[in-house]
């Protein structure tokens, strides 16, 4: 049955009118305050850049941004109420590598750390370094190197503990360089200056929390695992420099999988413009943190490949 044209004008102009609204309820995206989840405590490095850095992207959004702090259990709390929060833009939080390391520990989480999650954009890389005490014989990582091999069992390393991305580095330098050094897992990072200061461990490899003590001529730190060299530390090699593999201290912002890609692509360009403001980029210098500009198709690769080099040196270390 054929429509008169006078209905047919009518549900042409119908359907229009329709797609016209449907637009603009997109282009007022947001319209409501956004809330971060950072599964982290609050004072921490990720929860002071997550701050700094929602402030000044609410510039380009328009709308204030609400951070909510998640901690527990190496950051699985928080990242379960994201994963299960709805997809409209409203709910996005922080990445770190902790939140898809957990995963590979054998513990049983209720969300896929790769797939449950839309990718927003980068922000950073938390500085790694190989540290020793200033008077340490050792003023290379290849004479560190070479000492793990002469003397294998004798140096002790310190890191924030099992399975970090600290730890997976460092067996990732042994099992390339051929040297075998002794873990000493502490409670977490802050712990590890301590352990390095008070003669516990010959070097660490850790966050920046040998930054004041590198300042204070009291550490000499010997490598970084950031890709290109820390803009803080110009004259430190990386470890690719040097030749080894590491990985990567993630920093990124995500949201829950599903969603829609004009709200994605509004809350990338946000961010990313965000990257620029001169209190963010002085908090992440005073923190010894790279600032990273990367979209987030970008951060998706990076994390799914950091997940794979992840999972073979958990199954080299359990097989050998």
């Amino acid at each position: 049955m054929r429509l008169p044209k006078s209905a047919l004008r009518i549900a042409t102009m119908g359907l229009a009118i329709a797609t016209m609204l449907s637009g603009a309820a997109r282009a007022e995206y947001p319209e409501k305050p956004i809330t971060m989840i950072v599964p982290w405590a609050a004072g921490g490095s990720t929860d002071q850049t997550a701050r700094v850095l929602a402030k000044a992207a609410e510039a380009h959004l328009g709308q204030t941004i609400v951070i909510v702090n998640r901690p527990g259990a190496s950051t699985t709390i928080g990242m379960a109420e994201l994963a299960k929060a709805s997809p409209d833009g409203y709910t996005i939080g922080t990445l770190s590598s902790t939140a898809y390391l957990v995963a590979l520990q054998g513990r049983q989480l209720p969300f896929d750390p790769i797939k449950d999650f839309s990718y927003i954009s980068y922000y950073g890389d938390n500085v790694i370094g190989v540290a020793v005490l200033e008077k340490s014989p050792y003023k290379t990582l290849g004479e560190l190197v070479t000492e793990g091999k002469k003397n294998p069992g004798k140096l002790k390393y310190g890191t924030a503990g099992v399975g970090t991305t600290q730890h997976l580095t460092t067996e990732a330098l042994q099992r390339a360089s051929g040297a075998k050094f002794v873990h000493v897992p502490q409670q977490g990072s802050a712990a590890s200056a301590p352990a390095l200061l008070g003669g516990h461990v010959d070097f660490i490899m850790e966050t920046s929390v040998w930054a004041p003590f590198v300042e204070d001529k009291q550490v000499r730190l010997l490598a970084v695992t950031t890709p290109k060299r820390a803009k803080s530390y110009p004259d430190v090699p990386t470890m690719g420099e040097l030749g080894y593999k590491s990985l990567r201290s993630v920093q990124a912002i995500i949201a829950p999988a599903g969603l829609p890609e004009p709200i994605r692509d509004k809350l990338e360009g946000a961010f990313r413009k965000a990257l620029t403001d001169k209190a963010f980029q002085e908090t992440m210098q005073r923190l010894a943190m790279e600032v990273v500009d990367l979209p987030g198709a970008e951060v998706k690769k990076l994390v799914e490949d950091q997940f794979e080099l992840a999972k073979q040196l958990i199954t080299d270390i359990k097989t050998n």
